[in-house]
């Protein structure tokens, strides 16, 4: 609930962005550093190569993965809340001469603000920052094509460090759809 009455103020497209250019910067340093290639060549297997294909980069951040799936062929859409994670992932994806198509605003709103669907949803690390688990779910599984694949990946580092009051926080969610802060799915 809290994170829904932030985002009706905080809207991307009047210029609100959640993270500073400078940490933005330093965050897609080591992101970029670390892309598993491996989970890449895993994820074009699955889906029987990448060429062609429509992949939605679900709370991209910097990029690193848009890029990478593009260079092997797919059509991939960017979608995330930050503009300055986007100047960052244009200036990778024009240094890499490819072309990408960009979305921005919460992870909630691509149902409403992208073509769909997508041989693949990827999404990484963003599951905490969605409004509430049961819709995010739902959605994630509307914005893929029939035999199509998703792959979801809520697990950070952070992860271990949940304070004790997770539980209410999960039953609010479940019971009430109110998601407080940004937990991780139970």
């Amino acid at each position: 609930m809290i994170n829904r009455l932030h985002s009706l103020f905080h809207k991307p497209e009047k210029g609100w962005d959640p993270i500073p250019a400078d940490y933005a910067s330093r965050y897609a340093e080591g992101q970029w550093r670390n892309l598993n290639s491996a989970l890449v060549d895993e994820l074009e297997k699955r889906i029987d190569g990448f060429g062609g294909k429509r992949i939605l980069d679900l709370g991209a951040g910097p990029g690193q993965y848009s890029v990478a799936f593009a260079r092997r062929g797919a059509q991939v859409t960017w979608h995330d809340v930050s503009r300055a994670y986007q100047k960052i992932t244009s200036k990778h994806a024009a240094d890499a001469g490819i072309t990408l198509n960009y979305s921005l605003g919460y992870l909630d709103e691509a149902e409403t603000l992208i073509a769909h669907p997508f041989d693949l949803v990827f999404t990484r690390l963003a599951w905490c920052y969605c409004m509430n688990d049961r819709a995010f779910a739902e959605l994630l599984y509307s914005l893929v094509r029939p035999g199509g694949a998703a792959y979801i990946d809520t697990n950070t580092p952070a992860f271990e460090n949940i304070r004790a009051f997770r539980h209410f926080v999960y039953f609010l969610n479940d019971h009430f759809g109110w998601k407080i802060g940004h937990p991780h799915p139970p």
